[in-house]
């Protein structure tokens, strides 16, 4: 059993830096950098230890855009339900917390 599924939080931590996204510096994020191993580990070697690649690991623009638009406009979303779907690693949900 690869570390990923034995131990999740610990792999995130090991394996992720926290960091701002650009257009949301505002909210940390456990996220993949140059400095970090799953930043650095190829696809392949991934699938190797049985471990999808990281796409939670990184803020992408989309997600950016969404958290950015609630961030500046929270009255669009205070008092309601916000489902965040593969937006990437969470961000827009975190901003409409």
């Amino acid at each position: 059993m690869s570390t990923a599924l034995s131990d999740p939080a610990g792999f995130i931590r090991d394996n992720t830096a926290i960091a701002q996204a650009t257009l949301v510096p505002e909210i940390s994020l456990h996220l993949a950098t140059e400095i970090t191993p799953i930043w650095q580990a190829s696809e392949v070697y991934l699938e190797q230890i049985g471990i999808e690649p990281p796409f939670w690991a990184f803020a992408w623009p989309g997600s950016q855009l969404i958290a950015r638009f609630i961030l500046d406009n929270p009255g669009h979303v205070q008092g309601r339900r916000v489902l965040d779907v593969a937006c990437g690693c969470g961000l827009a949900a975190i901003a409409a917390a």
